[in-house]
């Protein structure tokens, strides 16, 4: 028998039906190629001068590290994480959005990140110097298109994978940023409002439940109860913070340090697995907000219900994925 349950933060309903992990085929048996060649790959050191100009480069000194902007025909060459215009944009400068008949500007931004200068630096390969420098890097240029006046909305986000979209093997990210804000990001709006954030109250009630994973002094992660995926995670402050961006540097780290534990104990368990990780930081046009990450695995193949009707079918209880999480990262 199938249990269903209603997320309270989006209305999303999950039915959870442990018996279709039974099923003859799941994702994984037959992974689509990344393109995975050293010696062709666009984002390896050595050809720079074959992408665009980065808009946000981080950069090696003698001191330290610095942000710099790539123009004309200069490139930096001791980068470390980069963004650069996305050669296959799905928002631009030039978008437009039709409603109510009428047809107006609706500009964006569509990058992708370069993670790392290694080829095979997948996240649970990196260090928690890598994993910091690409935080500081995303919370750079997001806070870089918030301060543009037609931008309401800037997003980073991951495709690790073969099967949550990932195209080449060298790992990068992607950065949006659009004058439109996604519905989704309004309907989490009204249920993330100061005294009443359902995110606060989870920080208070499910760390200590069979749902909670890993916690810092600022950060929490779960599982959360209506979760789509196996192992899908949940990761926010655990104090009421509208905006990513708004993080300090010795959050920065903090938070680095949880994601290498979460993503080492997802490959524990999963192998090499593929999963979407995204932020949502708060909108410019909307009142209050609670920032979060969320982390899915992509282990099950989609179905019907969930294509056509936005009913998702698990075939994990968030508890059990919990408690097997909690396992991995006790022998790290």
């Amino acid at each position: 028998m199938a249990e269903l349950r209603v997320d309270p933060l989006t209305g999303r309903l999950i039915s959870y039906a442990p018996e279709r992990a039974k099923r003859p085929h799941e994702i994984g048996e037959q992974a689509p190629k990344l393109a995975d060649d050293p010696s062709r790959c666009p984002f390896c050191p050595g050809r720079e001068d074959a992408l665009a100009p980065a808009t946000l480069v981080l950069v090696k000194t003698g001191l330290g590290v610095r942000f710099g902007r790539e123009s004309g025909d200069e490139r930096e060459r001791s980068w470390l994480v980069k963004s650069i215009p996305n050669k296959y944009p799905a928002f631009s400068r030039d978008d437009a959005i039709r409603a109510g008949g009428e047809l107006r500007r609706a500009p964006g931004y569509h990058e992708v990140l370069i993670d790392t200068p290694r080829h095979d630096g997948d996240p649970w390969k990196l260090s928690l110097e890598e994993l910091q420098l690409i935080l500081l890097a995303v919370r750079e240029r997001l806070r870089q298109l918030e301060r543009e006046p037609e931008i309401t909305y800037a997003a980073y986000g991951k495709n690790q994978g073969p099967h949550a979209g990932g195209s080449l093997r060298h790992p990068h990210s992607h950065i949006f940023a659009s004058s439109i804000t996604p519905p989704l990001l309004k309907t989490e709006a009204e249920k993330l409002r100061g005294g009443s954030c359902l995110i606060c109250s989870w920080a208070d009630e499910e760390l200590s439940g069979p749902r909670g994973v890993i916690s810092t002094g600022s950060f929490a992660a779960i599982c959360p109860w209506a979760s789509r995926e196996p192992y899908e995670l949940m990761i926010f402050p655990r104090s009421h913070r509208r905006r990513f961006t708004n993080l300090g540097d010795p959050e920065i780290l903090e938070l680095a340090s949880m994601l290498s534990a979460v993503f080492k104990a997802l490959q524990r368990i999963l192998g090499e697995p593929s999963f979407n990780l995204i932020i949502h930081s708060k909108p410019r046009d909307v009142e209050d907000f609670h920032w979060h990450i969320e982390l899915i695995p992509r282990i099950l193949m989609p179905m019907v219900s969930e294509v056509g009707l936005g009913v998702y079918v698990n075939t994990m209880l968030p508890e059990q994925s919990a408690e097997k999480l909690r396992e991995a990262i006790k022998e790290l």
